[in-house]
């Protein structure tokens, strides 16, 4: 895991290069596959988050990511009524199970060689069952959390 420390002037240093990044070699670090903690140079505050959320919104002009109506609503579901926590908990599901989706979709590509698509067994071949990907090493707790919490709800559907 890479550090990144952020500064109150904004800028944000690097602790494994021993140098300052900005936000687009902060997203190219990310999209290299590392996986970065950003904490507040003075407070140790985790500004994980806040800093990705900036970079695909800044960097990756995420705005086109996320409809109008959406942000409409993640903004309208900041109050504390119930119905307003019940919406906040199904968005949060909802991105869980997409970046668990964008997991495998990932681990699928890396375990492949250039080819998305596997070919289907002809006439001749016989049928494979699947093999059961190996499970990854972990790097990130919340990811494990969600992966579990993932297990737990396909387990509940499958009843």
């Amino acid at each position: 895991m890479v550090t990144i420390k952020k500064y109150s002037n904004r800028r944000l240093y690097d602790t494994s290069r021993s140098g300052y990044i900005n936000l687009e070699e902060l997203a190219e670090l990310v999209r290299g596959g590392a996986t970065v903690r950003i904490v507040d140079a003075k407070t140790d505050e985790d500004l994980t988050q806040e800093v990705l959320l900036e970079v695909v919104l800044k960097v990756q002009k995420g705005g086109e990511l996320f409809p109008t109506s959406l942000l409409h609503r993640i903004v309208r579901s900041t109050g504390g009524d119930p119905w307003q926590k019940m919406l906040r908990h199904q968005l949060v599901t909802g991105m869980s199970l997409m970046s668990a989706q964008m997991d495998q979709v990932e681990a699928m590509f890396q375990g492949r060689s250039r080819s998305p698509v596997t070919p289907e067994p002809g006439p001749s071949e016989p049928s494979a069952a699947p093999t059961p990907e190996p499970p990854r090493p972990s790097v990130d707790p919340e990811l494990d959390a969600l992966r579990e919490r993932l297990a737990q709800l396909e387990e509940r559907l499958r009843r």
